[in-house]
């Protein structure tokens, strides 16, 4: 079955809805459509995708409806290019052509990328995706009322303390308000408090983007990116905006702007070292980092020799940042065993890996991704029964990262499809725990 939620998706971005207001145009609520569009509800009912079909304006063949002839659709609701206020049909016919042509050139895209059997991977719950699009698009006012500056640091000390636990549930509770409040908080600011204001409103959009980013949300990790650099530019702190640029650098690559990522980082890392000197450990820790981002990008791109000599100079850096500044050599190691995997060197990164201990990696995140890349690696290798053991490390330690992560979701349809002769016996009751049982 074809990915209709994606197609869904994308329809309403064609035509600048939200999920409340598409919502409203086919008869679902706005978390309903969002389940749709995510791959949680599935689409099989014919008559119901004829429906949306005519609704969204998108060409039945992409939702496999091949019988043009069919029941006549009843459309209870206004077409979804219609939106309130703004011109009829006739008059954004144009808008309407252009939305048929983005679709119709997905035809082949969409049933070229997507694997019969594979699942959508499962998410946190609904609300983190919808009410931080409601935030960001401003259909969610900030609050009104003075903000109290102790509870908002307090309340982003334990928003960044989930996310370094992979506590991605209570952390999608607590991120809508958290930002909203820190939205406020920067509007209602004297003077005198916005640069404090600013640094607060930029770290929470840090962790915002990076929480979307992990969703695979890159719209809205975009959006929030620009956001945090606006914020940065404010708050005047060479640190906070180097840690800006780290994830403005992952943010575009992950949008297919790989060079630009790059040069985003390199920039960040001399302007860091021009502006500072690199006095203090936390200003050599922040350079180590941009550097091992470049490097796991170069990797990306295949640039081989780039992402060794990076990894060099942020293993130097690392060791002049010192462990207890957030930067150590541990981490360095961290990256080589992604940058190996991400170039095929599979067995390189097993060695790397096994040359770790995940426990010397500060955080619950840290070590998520330490069992991410050794999973991978050993699967890369042919070392299925390895890999399965790695996953069910992961999920002892981080049991939410490998319930809502793609990466885990695709490794595990991996392993059933390379298991046939049913060698891992616990494998088809992990499929069925984290929901991608075949």
């Amino acid at each position: 079955m074809g990915d209709f939620g994606t197609l869904l998706r994308i329809a309403r971005t064609a035509a600048r809805l939200t999920l409340a207001e598409a919502g409203q145009r086919c008869g679902y609520s706005a978390a309903t459509l969002s389940r749709i569009e995510r791959g949680r509800q599935r689409l099989t009912d014919v008559t119901v995708l004829r429906r949306l079909a005519a609704i969204f304006d998108i060409p039945p063949e992409l939702f496999g409806l091949t019988d043009m002839n069919g029941p006549a659709i009843h459309q209870s609701t206004a077409p979804i290019d219609k939106v309130r206020g703004k011109a009829t049909r006739h008059e954004v016919g144009e808008d309407s052509v252009r939305r048929r042509e983005v679709l119709g050139g997905l035809a082949g895209l969409v049933g070229s990328t997507l694997t019969v059997g594979t699942p959508a991977p499962a998410s946190p719950p609904d609300r983190v995706v919808t009410s931080l699009e409601d935030v960001l698009l401003g259909h969610s006012p900030p609050p009104t009322g003075s903000i109290d500056p102790g509870w908002l640091r307090s309340m982003l000390a334990h928003a960044w303390s989930d996310f370094r636990a992979c506590r991605y549930a209570r952390l999608s509770a607590r991120l809508p308000q958290l930002v909203s409040a820190a939205t406020a908080s920067h509007l209602m600011a004297t003077d005198g408090q916005r640069p404090t204001a600013a640094a607060t409103l930029a770290r929470t959009y840090h962790l915002t983007t990076q929480v979307l980013v992990k969703l695979h949300e890159n719209g809205m990790a975009w959006s929030a990116m620009d956001r945090a650099r606006h914020a940065a530019r404010e708050a005047d702190d060479p640190l906070l905006y180097a840690e800006t640029a780290r994830i403005t650098a992952i943010v575009l690559r992950r949008t297919r702007h790989g060079q630009r990522a790059q040069q985003t980082l390199i920039n960040a890392a001399q302007a860091l070292d021009e502006s500072t000197r690199l006095r203090s450990a936390q200003q050599v820790a922040a350079y180590g980092r941009l550097l091992a981002t470049a490097a796991y990008t170069a990797a990306l791109a295949d640039r081989r020799d780039t992402a060794t000599e990076l990894l060099h100079e942020a293993d130097e850096a690392g060791r002049r940042g010192g462990a207890g500044n957030g930067f150590a050599d541990v981490d360095v190691m961290l990256y080589r065993i992604g940058v190996a995997r991400v170039l095929n060197d599979f067995g390189a990164a097993v060695h790397h890996a096994r040359e770790l201990r995940p426990e010397q990696l500060g955080t619950v995140e840290r070590r998520a991704r330490y069992w991410e890349d050794y999973a991978l690696a050993l699967h890369g290798r042919g070392a299925y029964a390895e890999s399965f053991r790695a996953l069910l490390a992961a999920e002892r330690i981080a049991p939410q990262e490998v319930r809502y992560r793609p990466w885990a979701q695709h490794l595990t349809v991996a392993l059933l499809s390379a298991d046939r002769r049913r060698t891992l016996p616990d494998l088809h009751d992990f499929a069925a725990r984290i929901g991608t049982a075949q």
